[in-house]
């Protein structure tokens, strides 16, 4: 009698659903790492960011992921448009200090007054912002370069003032050194333009100057809020690179 001939093994069935969960997670996993910066300039599959283009394909997670690569932050900044120094990473409270930060006195080709400390991801986009930004529009806007910026928040041990702050004791990126408030810019032909006397006046170059560099903030930051947005922003702009995305 002949030997039946064995039945190849089969896989179990997975439904659909379960696919695509599947599917979804791999995609947020994918997301969370980049978005986050947890893989480094060296290993990741797009360009590294360089000050002298304004924008390319994911920027952000370009800009994200010089977070812990000092390498690559260091070749950033070696350049002419630049005055920083390194500065060792520091830890105080929970929830507050630095990594992989500068010291910037200078960044795109316009003073920091007073200078500054802003980890990497953050100097990196400032640079952008101020050289292919602000600049575009203060040319177009006042036939003048921006030569200085003033800046009122830099580092900042505190929680965050406002929204979720109401109900939430939650660190303020200024605690992680990661964020900025300006409140005016000089130019070269020296001129000054102030967030608080600037903003309401929106047919007049002032206006129109700072509605412009505020919308090309958004490009490379992912919180930028002015005056619009609360009355607590009505004198500055409030410029960061943390997890959360808003434009006002």
């Amino acid at each position: 009698m002949a030997r039946r001939a064995a039945e190849p093994r089969r896989i179990p069935f997975v439904p659909n659903t379960l696919k695509l969960f599947l599917l979804l997670v791999a995609i947020a996993a994918f997301i969370i790492v980049f978005r986050h910066g947890y893989v480094p300039t060296r290993y990741a599959p797009f360009a590294a960011v360089s000050l002298d283009e304004p924008s390319g394909f994911f920027l952000d997670w370009r800009i994200a992921q010089l977070a812990d690569d000092r390498d690559a932050c260091r070749r950033l900044f070696d350049a002419p448009q630049m005055s920083v120094r390194p500065v060792a990473d520091r830890g105080t409270r929970p929830g507050c200090g630095w990594t992989n930060a500068f010291r910037v006195a200078e960044a795109g080709r316009v003073a920091i007054r007073p200078a500054m400390t802003m980890e990497c991801p953050l100097g990196a986009a400032l640079s952008l912002w101020l050289e292919h930004g602000v600049q575009p529009a203060a040319k177009k806007h006042f036939g003048a370069r921006v030569t200085a910026i003033r800046n009122v928040g830099g580092y900042s041990c505190r929680t965050i003032r406002g929204g979720l702050g109401k109900y939430f004791s939650i660190r303020s990126e200024h605690a992680r050194a990661n964020a900025i408030d300006i409140v005016g810019f000089r130019l070269s032909n020296g001129r000054t333009v102030s967030v608080l006397r600037g903003w309401p006046r929106a047919d007049q170059p002032e206006g129109r100057f700072l509605r412009a560099v505020h919308a090309a903030a958004c490009r490379y930051f992912r919180v930028t809020l002015g005056p619009e947005a609360n009355a607590l922003h009505r004198d500055h702009f409030h410029l960061d690179r943390g997890p959360l995305m808003s434009c006002r």
